[in-house]
């Protein structure tokens, strides 16, 4: 007679070990979060894009400020550096973390953005700056004020 030289069967793992796909689970086990406001999502990335050109422009300008006489133009500049900064840690945390609810996150990242574009309108004044600030503050910080303000008054 021939001997059976398989392996001997082996019982199936125990259930906690087995690998349970979605199509497995019955509709009321599945779990979706519900989708991110596209406008929360639009408001961080203009922010934070912003920032990064605020952060830039005084970079890029430093010869021409050092030369720049008065206070003010050093004022602005700090000014501008310490909003933007706040504006794209800000934005940028809410981007990555855009399902939190918190509210007091949403209207902090409102009043830095709102501090950033009048620092930047501000900076119109300055002759060393120029529209160098102000023209994207209104062109990417007023949209994205008002998609913020938009999401916070939902949430």
């Amino acid at each position: 007679m021939l001997e059976n030289t398989a392996r001997p069967s082996q019982p199936p793992p125990p259930a906690a070990h087995r690998h349970v796909q979605q199509a497995d689970l019955p509709s009321e086990q599945i779990y979706t979060q519900p989708p991110v406001p596209k406008g929360r999502l639009a408001g961080c990335v203009l922010a934070v894009l912003l920032s990064g050109w605020m952060l830039a422009v005084p970079i890029a300008l430093i010869d021409r400020l050092k030369d720049a006489s008065g206070p003010g133009v050093t004022a602005i500049s700090g000014i501008v550096v310490v909003f933007a900064v706040v504006t794209a840690g800000l934005g940028g945390f809410r981007f990555f973390n855009a399902r939190d609810s918190r509210r007091l996150l949403s209207l902090a990242l409102i009043a830095a953005l709102a501090a950033t574009v009048v620092a930047a309108i501000l900076s119109a004044f300055q002759p060393e700056y120029g529209l160098l600030l102000a023209v994207p503050a209104v062109v990417a910080g007023v949209p994205a004020l008002m998609a913020l303000a938009r999401d916070a008054r939902r949430s």
